[in-house]
């Protein structure tokens, strides 16, 4: 049942919580701040106004059913109505409670006039980890599809916990600034702690569910809240404060790391699981400065270095030739290769997409358009003869599309007894990683094509026939 809080305290909150950034600027300690008049509403409004400030375009806001989220629903409906894109609810699947809460964010979003994306986990999750990344999954999803940004409900209190839990596991400064850091995804109550949004929620007397799970001791994040923090802070005062103090300062100095990496020629490409980087980029400084700059690449990508991970792409750097790469944990890979006259660094994240790579047999006139991460597209005219990612095929022939494999060799004019096609991916500089999922054409099982590459013998068209089908083959996510 959705509970209703009590009534509000006397207490009011402090006006340096407004913005995270200015609380480093506090000299007087938040207990010893003079009372004022500031309402819980008008302190979470004027927040909101200062958080949205920095952010353009609609928003998708995520919704749990628990008390910051649902301050965070009310809240925008109120005071940034027009902002919001839809409202976001994921059912992990995991009981009751997971089912009661997205109904109670759905049938308060619709009755706020909003709209509503809500989802159930096929199969429930087991841990904190698989939990957060499948409601990540589907809030992607949902703000792609909107073409918005991901607003979350997150606390002054979880970035805390989250700094503390980073700290227990040996993060650096990077991992160290935890939710501060800078992100795509809008996080308006950062400054704010849970008390401060329980003090309006009361005074509205706004729906929300407890999640037993937050007086749970199973996971980390619960001891952490419930048993070390207030351990902590009993032996050393002031311990919270000092570790967001810490938090903040981790995130100044990543955003200095990432402005430094903007302005040395870095390029994403547009699906964005690959980023090139200058390799005398990361040979001019030290082994120190590789290990700040490498994890900050990576993650331009998608890819999260570890430890391990970080020291091995340091190796990497200068022990490699032009050629060579490294795989990371997860099947993210880190290549050296030739572009121009310069060598690149490329990091590229797995993303499962060219598994299950499609085999085609059959008629050219019904050849499908996509193959992995390929797209085979019907032109209206004959290309340049020279072209050699076109190629024209009879109406009604026979062809197959399969993936390069390595003992392919196609016959050619200046090779008519056949040469690997290993051998003109070398002299085309066609990256190792690439080669794999590359197509190849053929005719009666025998190579015709491999586009970009080269067209065969064994191919059926000729130039100046009027009869032919022509396709161009291209990178469909390039």
């Amino acid at each position: 049942m959705a509970r209703f809080g009590a009534a509000p305290v006397d207490a009011t909150p402090s006006p340096s919580l407004l913005c995270g950034r200015d609380r480093q600027q506090q000299e007087v300690p938040r207990d010893d701040l003079p009372p004022d008049d500031i309402a819980p509403g008008d302190l979470l409004h004027a927040v909101l106004d200062v958080a949205l400030q920095a952010v353009d375009g609609p928003l998708v806001l995520a919704v749990s059913g628990g008390r910051d989220s649902m301050a965070l629903l009310h809240a925008m409906a109120r005071w940034a109505r027009p902002r919001i894109a839809a409202v976001a609810t994921y059912d992990h699947a995991t009981g009751d409670y997971a089912t009661e809460a997205a109904s109670l964010v759905a049938a308060q979003a619709r009755r706020l006039g909003l709209t509503v994306v809500r989802e159930r986990a096929r199969v429930g999750g087991h841990s904190e980890e698989q939990w957060r990344d499948a409601r990540w999954a589907f809030l992607r999803r949902v703000a792609q599809g909107f073409r918005a940004r991901v607003a979350t409900a997150h606390t002054r209190d979880d970035q805390l916990e989250t700094v503390v839990m980073r700290a227990l596991r040996g993060s650096g400064a990077r991992g160290l600034a935890a939710l501060a850091a800078t992100s795509d995804v809008v996080r308006p109550w950062l400054g704010v702690s849970r008390q401060e949004l329980a003090r309006w929620v009361d005074s509205e007397r706004l729906p929300y569910l407890d999640d037993p799970m937050n007086a749970s001791l199973r996971f980390l994040r619960g001891r952490v809240r419930h048993e070390l923090l207030p351990a902590l802070e009993t032996a050393s005062p002031g311990f919270g404060e000092a570790m967001l103090a810490l938090g903040e300062q981790a995130a100044a100095w990543r955003r200095e790391v990432e402005q430094y990496l903007d302005g040395c020629g870095l390029v994403l490409a547009s699906d964005r699981t690959r980023v090139m980087v200058p390799a005398r980029i990361l040979e001019g400084t030290t082994a120190e400065g590789r290990a700040v700059l490498w994890p900050a690449i990576c993650a331009r990508a998608g890819v999260t270095l570890d430890a391990n991970g970080t020291r091995a792409a340091v190796r990497f750097t200068t022990a490699n030739r032009c050629g060579a790469h490294i795989r990371l944990a997860g099947g993210a890979t880190i290549a050296r290769r030739r572009d121009g006259r310069s060598d690149i660094f490329e990091v590229r994240r797995a993303t499962g997409r060219d598994s299950g790579w499609p085999v085609f047999s059959g008629s050219v006139d019904a050849l499908p358009p996509r193959f992995g991460r390929w797209r085979f597209r019907r032109l209206g005219v004959e290309p340049l003869a020279t072209d050699a990612w076109c190629i024209g095929l009879p109406a009604g022939a026979s062809v197959a599309v399969r993936p390069w494999q390595p003992g392919d060799r196609i016959r050619t004019a200046g090779a008519p007894a056949g040469r690997r096609v290993t051998r003109y991916f070398t002299e085309l500089r066609v990256p190792v990683l690439d080669r794999p999922t590359w197509p190849v054409m053929l005719a009666a099982g025998e190579p015709m094509w491999v586009p970009g590459v080269c067209r065969g013998l064994a191919a059926p068209s000729r130039p100046g026939r009027p009869e032919l089908i022509w396709y161009r083959c291209e990178r469909e996510f390039d």
